[in-house]
């Protein structure tokens, strides 16, 4: 397949950039009737979805609602411009029982913060909330709950997006940072305007390839992400069993300025329908640029 340039719609958009998706958006009627097997339409806009959930991993994961959070940083840590961006949160004054780095519970709103990310106009919208899973010890977990959290991507005129609904566990330091998610669910939009929707539940690990870098509540420095798990992914008319995984692991490009923000490695999609199975395989090649093949 030629090489796509995904941007991360969230709603976004997110590949068609969230869909952070890549330009390459296809026309898909959904049908197969004699052969399980997802077609090549298909494959590529699973690659697309994939690849933003693959970006979606990196949305949010350093917010901790600190003492010192404020909205400028709830917006640098999403990727957005502090400058037009400015969440809101509550409740306060912050309550913070342990005395670490994450609150007891804080809800941080996004009322639609448009900004310019390369040659992309993205959206964000929706809700955050950050809770603290042990708010009686001090450590380094923090559970994320995304409501309808949109991001929309406008470029060339077309419209793509994502919107993400459900609840990531954390363990982070410094270096590492391990999520896990449970039934997670993504809502497409393509820039053809047909949907698809996916329902995961992945383990993710991400690792700074400087030590010590990851700081709180600020943008993500560069690293691998490493994905394993499984998701049913829908489509029209048609449902499929997916198994992800990451060989070799994915590197995070800190300073790309389009998404999917990933210069190597490749994720490996074992697909499953009506007893038939098949590969779609998505290897990200530089910054916005990825391949998606099936086999």
């Amino acid at each position: 397949m030629p090489v796509s340039r995904y941007r991360y719609r969230i709603v976004a958009g997110l590949a068609t950039a969230a869909l952070a998706v890549v330009a390459a958006c296809h026309t898909d009627t959904g049908t197969a009737p004699q052969n399980p097997a997802p077609t090549a339409a298909q494959a590529q806009s699973l690659g697309e979805a994939m690849t933003a959930d693959a970006q979606s991993e990196l949305e949010g994961i350093t917010l901790s609602g600190g003492g010192s959070f404020a909205p400028g940083v709830a917006a640098a840590a999403l990727g957005a411009d502090p400058a037009s961006c400015s969440p809101t949160i509550s409740p306060q004054p912050v309550t913070n029982a342990d005395g670490d780095r994450v609150p007891d519970s804080i809800r941080v709103s996004f009322p639609g913060c448009a900004f310019v990310e390369g040659d992309e106009a993205d959206t964000i919208r929706g809700t955050i909330d950050v809770v603290d899973p042990t708010p009686t010890a001090s450590d380094g977990s923090v559970r994320t709950r995304f409501t309808d959290f949109t991001r929309i991507e406008v470029e060339n005129g077309r419209e793509r997006s994502i919107v993400l609904n459900g609840t990531r566990e954390a363990l982070r330091d410094a270096t590492v940072i391990s999520q896990s998610e449970i039934n997670f669910q993504t809502v497409y939009t393509f820039g053809d305007g047909h949907t698809a929707s996916s329902d995961r539940n992945w383990n993710a690990t991400f690792t700074a390839d400087v030590p010590g870098s990851i700081q709180p509540d600020q943008p993500l420095p560069s690293g691998t992400l490493s994905i394993a798990g499984t998701a049913t992914w829908a489509r029209d008319a048609n449902t499929f069993s997916v198994t992800a995984s990451t060989d070799p692991v994915l590197h995070y490009n800190a300073s790309c300025t389009v998404r999917p923000k990933f210069d190597s490695g490749t994720l490996h999609l074992t697909v499953t329908r009506n007893g038939a199975t098949s590969t779609v395989t998505i290897q990200f090649t530089a910054c916005g640029q990825y391949t998606v093949t099936r086999s």
